[in-house]
């Protein structure tokens, strides 16, 4: 074997015996050997951490406990971001790392309220304590309480803004003459005259309506009841039959007190069939105009 066989013999035999050492001491070393910095420890930032008025703002907390010591499933926030204005409701998230459990609490907010406005220059707003609490496993409740950062928030108008003078118009501001198409006092000698003459017709046309009420009402029929009838069965020989049913109905009814045997053959000739004939409502006709002329 030669001298390069042999150091790349060696070579393997160290990597094979650091590799079983690293693996004995990893099943020997226990999971818990990985000690977190504290049992409950909070961490609160802002995002962005300044912002300008009416920008929107994430609040952040995040919470670190000891798996091992708390019950991190019931664990409970308590953060305000009064002045500030919260959007929504909190998103919380969990996760474990190692005996670590990370629980993060992100409110978005946004500031729209004048106490988050400074003068001059910018206001550094600091918001109230959050509190944590977590119950142990051994029983009790382990609390932690965390203040927040300064969130530095600035204005949108600046003192050079407002020391602006007067704007400059560059449009002319005085009002254009008035004109009319028609003068106003024209205008209303006119609208009054129409007035007149709409009222004018008006009472023209209800006096011609009164007019025609009279000529109707002095001009009412004087026949009898039997020569109306009559009149009517004549009118209806020259319609449907509908028309002539109605027509010799009506005359049998009103001939029934005057002669009763005319009047049984006026309404079977009503209900005939088909249908009453135009010849016989002329001959009925001509019989009953007879009654009403009969003293």
């Amino acid at each position: 074997m030669g001298t390069l066989s042999r150091i790349a013999a060696a070579a393997v035999a160290c990597a094979v015996a650091a590799v079983a050492v690293v693996l004995v001491i990893g099943d020997s070393t226990p999971t818990h050997a990985v000690q977190p910095s504290r049992t409950l420890t909070l961490r609160t930032s802002f995002a962005p951490p300044a912002a300008q008025f009416g920008d929107r703002v994430v609040a952040r907390v995040v919470v670190l406990a000891d798996r091992f010591v708390l019950d991190a499933r019931h664990l409970r926030i308590t953060a305000g971001v009064a002045p500030l204005s919260q959007l929504a409701t909190p998103q919380i998230t969990r996760a474990d790392r190692g005996r670590l459990a990370v629980v993060t609490y992100e409110v978005p907010a946004v500031c729209i309220d004048e106490r988050c406005l400074g003068g001059k220059s910018p206001r550094r707003l600091r918001l109230p304590a959050v509190h944590v609490e977590a119950p142990r496993l051994d029983g009790g409740v382990l609390r932690a309480t965390a203040g927040w950062p300064a969130l530095e928030l600035r204005g949108r108008v600046t003192a050079a803004d407002l020391a602006s003078g007067r704007p400059a118009f560059r449009a002319d501001r005085s009002l254009p003459a008035v004109s009319y198409r028609i003068s106003p006092h024209t205008l209303a000698t006119l609208l009054d005259v129409i007035a007149a003459l709409l009222a004018v017709a008006g009472v023209a046309w209800a006096a011609r309506q009164i007019a025609v009420l009279v000529r109707r009402r002095r001009a009412l029929d004087t026949r009898s009841e039997l020569e109306r009838a009559v009149a009517l069965v004549r009118e209806a020989e020259m319609r449907p039959s509908g028309d002539r049913r109605r027509a010799v109905g009506l005359l049998a009814r009103i001939l029934r007190t005057r002669d009763a045997p005319l009047a049984r053959e006026a309404g079977d000739l009503a209900w005939s069939r088909p249908k009453p004939a135009a010849a016989d409502l002329a001959a009925l006709a001509d019989r009953a105009g007879g009654e009403g002329r009969s003293p």
